[in-house]
């Protein structure tokens, strides 16, 4: 019997969702006829996406729509009910989300409202939906609505509009952690709250929201355009042992190289997630022996020691932009020991795949890795003794993920991207992608 089932106003969106929950893993069928609702062939699959096809219904035709759909479909067997919503307002979404709690039945179950698609550039900020920064009717998006909403604000729409009580929670909330966040979502049922519409910037924000509802203990049902559903999905379909050890489980990665570019990427992923970046002061691995020793094993041993704290840890070039003051330092330094340019660069990056090899040999929780650039990928291979990767996957153009083929740490995941990848999200997406396939 289906798990997870999610209820769309329209077949492409729907199917968009069910994209989703198949990367997570599981089985999905995507319906747009109510006759499939109870045919046995559905009963194969983990998750049900069901279109109702009302987007342009009212509001009354809309409720009784999802309303008789949900009845059908209830089942003690379900971890997860979820109202998907369009990323523009699009639709009858308070009128929907009332028909699903109501066709539930249980009085104190809350919609958990985040209308944001962070890969899409979607956020909501202050109850607003932003458009890779601006609000909703001043986008392309907006002019694509039919029945364009009066105001792109889903706190004022739910407040005004959705027939229980409805409140909305800020980003001020997240930054006292999870655990707050959980007891403010658990005060806000026990107050009769139904609906509570929630600001997220990113796909951090969206995992934090995740745990704070099961961590809330709270009856809920998910109201969103796909992201928030597919991280709930994959947090409760697994049993609670595997999904304690894929929340302990550690990626490391090493970037070694220096541009503008490069300092982009670290600087997106310091803001998207929670990480230890730990700076590596490269100008001192171009030193004699003993003094890159001495710094191989500072980064380690910070690195090492801080990491309980951490599921993500970086070790980063101090140096990430080139500058007017870092060029003639970094020309004193090769004149100095008498190397050329690519000497300096086998060095550097010979000792980032030592500080892997180090890092891994005394954390033996860590379970991917991440690279950037040609010569910190062949180096981490070859301290590794590992003869190449065997590909699996492309993350994104110029980002493969792969595992390890050979040596001591064979079939260690991996993903490694070009130096001259351009995207500023390319750490973040790689970073996100090995969530996903380690959670899987």
């Amino acid at each position: 019997m289906p798990q997870c089932i999610v209820i769309a106003d329209e077949i492409t969106g729907g199917s968009a969702v069910g994209a989703m929950l198949e990367k997570n893993g599981t089985s999905v069928c995507s319906l747009m006829n109510a006759r499939g609702l109870k045919d046995p062939l559905t009963s194969d699959y983990d998750c049900l996406v069901y279109s109702t096809n009302s987007r342009n219904l009212t509001d009354q035709q809309s409720y009784q729509m999802v309303f008789s759909a949900a009845r059908l479909l209830k089942s003690d067997d379900v971890k997860l009910y979820a109202k998907r919503i369009d990323p523009a307002m699009r639709g009858n979404t308070c009128a929907e989300t009332v028909a699903l709690l109501d066709a539930l039945g249980d009085s104190d179950r809350v919609a958990i409202v985040v209308p944001s698609f962070p890969a899409l550039k979607r956020t909501n900020v202050g109850g607003y939906i932003l458009v890779d920064g601006k609000p909703l009717q001043k986008s392309l998006a907006g002019l694509e609505d039919l029945f364009p909403a009066e105001t792109g604000r889903v706190a004022d729409l739910f407040t005004e509009k959705f027939q229980y009580k409805a409140e909305a929670l800020h980003l001020k909330e997240y930054l006292k952690g999870t655990e707050n966040l959980a007891n403010t979502i658990k005060k806000m049922a026990k107050k009769g709250v139904r609906a509570i519409v929630l600001d997220c910037t990113s796909q951090e924000d969206i995992n934090m929201i995740a745990d704070a509802v099961l961590l809330s203990g709270i009856k809920f049902i998910a109201v969103d355009p796909g992201p928030f559903t597919a991280t709930l999905a994959r947090k409760v379909m697994r049993p609670k042992n595997v999904a304690k050890e894929a929340s302990e489980t550690k990626i490391f990665g090493i970037v070694g190289g220096v541009n503008p570019l490069i300092s982009a990427q670290v600087e997106q992923l310091r803001l998207e997630e929670k990480v230890l970046i730990v700076m590596v002061r490269n100008l001192e691995l171009l030193e004699d022996l003993q003094r890159r020793n001495a710094e191989i094993n500072r980064v380690v041993d910070e690195i090492v020691t801080k990491y309980n704290s951490f599921t993500i840890a970086f070790a980063v070039s101090d140096n990430m932009e080139i500058n007017n003051q870092l060029v003639p330092e970094y020309q004193e330094m090769l004149l100095k020991t008498n190397r050329t340019q690519a000497e300096a660069i086998d060095i550097i990056a010979t000792a980032y795949g030592q500080i892997v090899s180090k890092v891994l040999e005394r954390r033996p929780d860590i379970k991917a890795l991440y690279t950037k650039g040609a010569e910190f990928t062949v180096a981490t291979c070859r301290e590794l003794k590992s003869i190449g990767l065997k590909i699996l996957g492309q993350v994104l153009p110029l980002t493969c993920y792969g595992e390890l083929i050979d040596g001591d740490y064979a079939g260690l995941k991996c993903v490694t991207s070009a130096s001259s990848a351009t995207d500023t999200n390319t750490i973040t997406d790689s970073i996100q992608y090995l969530k996903r396939k380690l959670t899987i």
